[in-house]
């Protein structure tokens, strides 16, 4: 990002604005006036200061503004306008109130007008002072707005107000919007339109001689304008008239979203003298999704270690508090001793990594909320008194720890403040299998979400994406996850005179085909979604899309012979590619969600597997298709052509629905039954589902901010990010998800123990005996139907039949030797 001229960058103080939400509420409730309606103010301004208010017919105009819409043309008698020619032009206005998608701002930055022939004002010679807004926060759909990336700018004269390149280079910029909010902490005196807002809708401004009498304002075709100032340079009335904008600009969102402080879930009990010494509490808690500014200590806490176990190779957490007794004016770092075991056994300090739990704010009834989401490996810069912040505390055992007793201690420090708490670690004597559950999460197509406003042109960061690829599968990996469900692009052939011509996207496909190759986790097999339908298919000539089916009769919902023939050179091409090339067996991912289209998407997607399975007879060595399915009245249309049958929470999931799918010869799977420990692990070891997949790694699409909620409400799920560096910023979530999988390996390895016992004639063993009284003790703690409330665990509860099936692992060791 450059600027040729100066802008204002730096926080302005807010001025009084009584009334509002009163006057927001108005605002709202009136219909938005006709251009015809609205009476211009009087020209030239009286105090010289002209303010305009660019945007569409359709979105209201500031008072005492003169209103700019595209076919304002100049005339000499209002003394300002667009001149005559011919330019691209055109307006937005991105004030909505959609389902996850708010946003409600001023009605001069809520709209603007892109491009355009110059904007003529008739001015007095002499030097003025230009200020330019221009930008779009957001507009609906998977686009981001054309001021996010085009490059554009603004000129008035020979003065350049804003100017911004087009590459990923400088989008990406680890100093830049992109990442602004990466390293941004949650504190009460936060300036929310600021920090969130203004950085995608800027100030530009410089200083002009006009001479002739007429200034003209250039846009570029990219280049937005919301509202523009121009005024004598030194005039006080025009500072003013700045000023007052932008208290009200930042007033209007921000007094939307005050922060509603929870009160402390108890008052601080009576610190022992050592606490009162180290300047904050620091404590251990169960849960990083619990954590909150009000989450208090209780007496047990002070000085109770941190307690971890965990087998060779495997990643385990704890979460700690910390409740500041002082306002930290400081950086607060967190740090971990090295562990000391037995006969000098020892685990580096760097095998812990701790992360920062970052809150962030979430837009709710009447203001916002903070919660953690995203884990940072950045530490905070400061804190505040009774605000309780933490820190996630991540093990990466050694593989070739020594089993047995470890400890060490994480000190807390910053200004004013050194506190410490022991850290108590067991390694067990076992090492986990690889989760046969094919456990993973869905993740867009690279080139289709964090990359899509650079796909297909001459400056797509192609490197950066394979770097990206690459780093994204091995952090799945890393966590235990064996499910690779990442999306892949449109359209990787073209059907024509019989012949499968492959398209650029095809080798997109291979570079996520051959990465999956190359990491143990996926090099079986791969489910990368929506294969089946939109992705693949719609360039045979007579396949039958989706998007036509709403206005079908429900009968005439049939691929034709010739569609099938189509689709069947595609997937015969597709299967003998692959296995050409050793490549990952790809389970042919059909389709989502098609209860959206009711009847009709049952219809479908009846219709999609039956074509499929005709191709499939067609394909040497066939291939498996799956599909998730949101209800079960959907499903049953198509059951009798599935094959793995995905459903959500919602279908529901019971004992009778998991038997009606088996009746049909379906294997079971399971997707988006909510990114938690217990659904990655004992739950479907209990169903014995086939794979399990969760929505998201990327929830937005990272079509806006990627690391703010407000005001759309987004990160949710496990939903993560990454950083400046391109690593994998994870999410509470998806980490919680990582340990319902290790929960799920600890149960395999002593089914697999089991199973040793019994071929080497030893099931009768006690161990043996006692191991499968713990299977079945856990297998009748889990209720099969999904939603019983009985399955509501905590982590303690799942810590503690894991602890339950790791000694019987262990017992089972001395008899198998």
């Amino acid at each position: 990002m450059r600027t040729h001229a100066r802008r204002n960058r730096g926080r302005h103080a807010l001025l009084a604005w009584a009334g509002l939400a009163g006057l927001l509420l108005t605002t709202l409730a009136c219909a938005q006036p006709e251009a015809g309606q609205y009476e211009q103010p009087p020209a030239p301004p009286p105090d010289g200061v002209w303010q305009f208010d660019f945007g569409a017919p359709e979105s209201a105009a500031e008072a005492g503004y003169y209103r700019v819409l595209p076919d304002t043309a100049y005339s000499a008698e209002q003394g300002f306008g667009y001149t005559e020619g011919r330019a691209y032009k055109a307006a937005f206005d991105q004030n909505r109130r959609i389902t996850r998608d708010n946003l409600l701002l001023d009605d001069v930055t809520r709209d603007g007008i892109y491009g355009g022939t110059p904007f003529r004002i008739d001015l007095p010679d002499g030097k003025y002072r230009v200020v330019a807004l221009t930008g779009q926060y957001s507009r609906p759909g998977a686009n981001r707005p054309d001021s996010h990336y085009r490059q554009y700018s603004i000129t008035a004269g020979e003065a350049v107000l804003y100017e911004q390149e087009d590459t990923a280079e400088a989008f990406f910029d680890p100093q830049g919007r992109y990442f602004h909010n990466y390293y941004r902490d949650w504190h009460p005196d936060v300036n929310l339109y600021e920090e969130n807002i203004s950085r995608w809708i800027p100030f530009g401004e410089g200083q002009v001689e006009v001479a002739g009498g007429s200034l003209e304002i250039t846009a570029s075709r990219y280049a937005p304008i919301n509202g523009l100032w121009v005024f004598p340079v030194g005039s006080e009335a025009g500072q003013a008239a700045l000023e007052a904008f932008r208290a009200k600009q930042q007033a209007t969102f921000n007094d939307q979203y005050p922060y509603l402080a929870a009160e402390p879930e108890h008052s601080m009990p009576e610190l022992p003298e050592a606490v009162k010494q180290a300047g904050a509490a620091i404590y251990v808690r169960e849960d990083a999704r619990e954590l909150r500014p009000g989450t208090r200590p209780v007496p047990r806490d002070f000085g109770r270690p941190l307690r971890l176990f965990a087998s060779q190779g495997e990643r385990e957490a704890g979460v700690i508090a910390v409740t500041p007794l002082a306002d930290v004016p400081g950086p607060v770092d967190l740090t971990a001793s090295d562990l000391q075991g037995a006969n000098g056994a020892r685990m580096p300090a760097s095998a812990f990594d701790i992360r920062y739990v970052r809150y962030g704010e979430y837009p709710v009834t009447g203001g916002y909320v903070v919660r953690p989401h995203f884990l940072v490996p950045w530490r905070p810069e400061r804190m505040e008194k009774g605000i309780t912040r933490g820190f996630w505390v991540d093990l990466h055992t050694p593989e070739d720890a020594q089993p047995g007793f470890y400890e060490g201690t994480l000190t807390l420090t910053g200004p004013g403040v050194d506190a410490t708490l022991p850290v108590e670690v067991r390694v067990l004597p076992l090492k986990l299998p690889r989760c046969r559950l094919y456990a993973g999460v869905y993740a867009g197509d690279l080139r289709g979400t964090t990359f899509r406003h650079y796909r297909g042109r001459e400056n797509e960061p192609d490197d950066l994406i394979r770097k990206v690829l690459r780093t994204r599968m091995e952090f799945y990996a890393d966590q235990g996850f064996t499910g690779l469900y990442d999306s892949l692009g449109w359209y990787p052939f073209e059907y024509n005179d019989g012949q499968i011509q492959t398209t650029e996207t095809w080798e997109h496909w291979l570079e996520v085909f051959r990465t999956a190759a190359s990491i143990p986790n996926f090099r079986e097999r791969i489910f990368c979604y929506y294969v089946g339908g939109p992705q693949m298919f719609p360039k045979c000539p007579h396949f039958l899309s989706r998007r036509a089916i709403p206005k079908m009769a429900i009968e005439d919902i049939v691929f034709s012979d010739e569609a099938v023939e189509e689709m069947t050179a595609m997937t015969k091409f597709l299967y003998q590619q692959l296995r050409a090339e050793g490549l990952p067996e790809l389970t042919f991912y059909v389709q989502d969600e098609l209860g959206n289209d009711g009847a009709r998407g049952a219809r479908y997607g009846r219709e999609l597997l039956r074509a499929l399975n005709k191709c499939r007879k067609a394909v040497p060595g066939g291939f498996r298709t799956c599909i998730s399915t949101l209800r079960v009245s959907i499903a049953q249309e198509y059951l009798d052509q599935a094959d793995i049958v995905m459903p959500n929470q919602a279908y529901p999931v019971t004992p009778e629905t998991i038997q009606e799918l088996r009746d049909h010869g379906c294997t079971l799977g399971l997707y988006n039954m909510g990114a938690t420990r217990f659904s990655y692990g004992f739950y479907p070891w209990r169903v014995d589902a086939y794979n399990r997949a969760q929505w998201s790694f990327s929830y937005d699409g990272d079509s806006r901010d990627p690391f703010e909620a407000l005001p759309s409400g987004a990160r949710v799920s496990c939903d993560c990010h990454y950083t400046p560096d391109w690593e994998v910023l994870p999410s509470i979530g998806m980490l919680a998800q990582r340990e319902g999988v290790d929960d799920y390996r600890y149960i395999q390895l002593l089914e697999e123990r089991v199973k040793a016992a019994q071929a080497a004639g030893k099931g009768e063993s006690p161990q043996a005996k006692q191991a499968g009284a713990v299977l079945v003790e856990l297998r009748d703690a889990v209720k099969v139907t999904y939603l019983d409330p009985s399955n509501n665990w905590d982590n303690s509860t799942m810590n503690y039949y894991r602890w339950r099936v790791a000694q019987a692992a262990m017992d089972l060791a001395d008899v198998l030797e």
